[in-house]
């Protein structure tokens, strides 16, 4: 008889102790596509930004670009929507916000100067890598994965530090004089600092990452011609590169989040969505 009554009392173990772990890996496939979509959203964004530099800079009548973005726009709010219908309690203002400032952008966006719409798709996308962050950490600290939240945090703040140093670039394309000749000396010190960060991105990763991009972004910054050409001509080259500088800066991020997901029961798909152009005489 107790032979019978340890054995019920086993298999009821085993199967709460079954039903909870897939509970818990359910919860952590959602956290994990919430922020496949945060990526997704911060791609939109940034290609919406290239999209209104081309119409303050070239009053771009791009008929296929503009449609493009039409459409993105369309999946962008559906995707917002899905994303606050699923968030936790917790995370739902800070959705809510997000959701508010891009509604602000798209209505606004047509009066912004450069400077304004360089301002504020860099704060959305901040915003945006604010809330991985969130949903990231609550994650691993939920499955008491000490050791990857670790790795996590050791990336983080170096990530953050790179786009801050992209910010201080296209500042500098802007607001300072280009006959100075500092110009070239300290957009060339922001490039240096950038490579630092992916190195040091590259060396926490258990990813194997591509070298040839770091190595790159010195050598086309180089290539930029500084002397003898238009001004206009010359911060036109220079914000094309700055858009590789940042096509860069996610793809090592996102090596991080597959370091991450290497070490859940999740599956994610090819988050590296952008397609690196190391040509600075292309556009990206």
């Amino acid at each position: 008889m107790w032979l019978i009554i340890a054995a019920i009392i086993s298999l009821l173990t085993i199967g709460y102790i079954t039903w909870k772990t897939k509970k818990n890996n359910a919860q952590l496939q959602l956290q994990f596509d919430q922020i496949m979509q945060l990526r997704q959203l911060i791609q939109f964004i940034r290609y919406h930004r290239r999209y209104c530099h081309q119409k303050i800079v070239n009053n771009n009548k791009n008929n296929n670009f503009h449609e493009s973005v039409k459409n993105k726009r369309h999946t962008l709010k559906e995707t917002l929507s899905m994303l606050i219908h699923q968030a936790d309690t917790n995370h739902k203002p800070m959705f809510r916000i997000l959701r508010q400032e891009i509604q602000r952008l798209f209505a606004d966006y047509h009066s912004y100067s450069l400077q304004r719409s360089q301002a504020v798709h860099g704060r959305i996308i901040r915003h945006i890598m604010y809330l991985i962050d969130d949903v990231i950490s609550s994650s691993l600290l939920t499955a008491e994965k000490d050791t990857t939240f670790e790795h996590y945090q050791a990336a983080w703040p170096v990530t953050l530090n790179a786009l801050d140093n992209l910010n201080r670039f296209r500042w500098t394309i802007e607001h300072y004089p280009l006959e100075s000749k500092s110009y070239t000396r300290e957009l060339e010190m922001h490039v240096k600092m950038i490579q630092r960060r992916l190195g040091q991105i590259s060396m926490i990763s258990q990813q194997t990452p591509p070298v040839w991009p770091i190595e790159k972004l010195m050598q086309n910054f180089l290539e930029i011609k500084f002397n003898n050409q238009d001004k206009n001509k010359l911060k036109e080259d220079l914000y094309l590169y700055s858009i590789q500088i940042s096509d860069t800066i996610f793809q090592f991020f996102d090596l991080i989040i597959n370091d991450i997901a290497d070490d859940l029961p999740i599956t994610i798909p090819n988050i590296t969505t952008c397609t690196i152009n190391l040509d600075h005489n292309k556009q990206a």
